[in-house]
């Protein structure tokens, strides 16, 4: 099974405090688009989110990023949006059986 890899944003890089407001805003235009239930803001938001995602994975395999972000739970993506930060993530139990 493939795995995704995340390769978290390098807080010490030039240029990294731009793609964190980025991520920070993209996350921002997610929580109001839930507020709003707008789909089409959240869709929006989600895009944007991907794109700064996939940017930063990888994978173990010679699938592509694509084929595999197309595979992936719900609960992964919220995991690889933590690791996008650098913060440490812990698999659910459930989904670990």
């Amino acid at each position: 099974m493939t795995k995704l890899i995340v390769t978290p944003i390098d807080m010490a890089a030039r240029g990294s405090f731009a793609l964190r407001k980025k991520l920070f805003r993209a996350l921002e235009a997610l929580e109001r688009a839930r507020a709003n239930s707008s789909m089409i803001e959240m869709m929006a938001a989600m895009d944007t989110l991907e794109g700064m995602i996939a940017a930063n994975l990888a994978t173990d395999d010679d699938t592509t990023v694509a084929e595999a972000l197309d595979l992936c739970s719900a609960e992964e993506w919220d995991t690889f949006v933590s690791a996008l930060l650098g913060r440490e993530t812990v698999p659910n139990s459930k989904s670990a059986s």
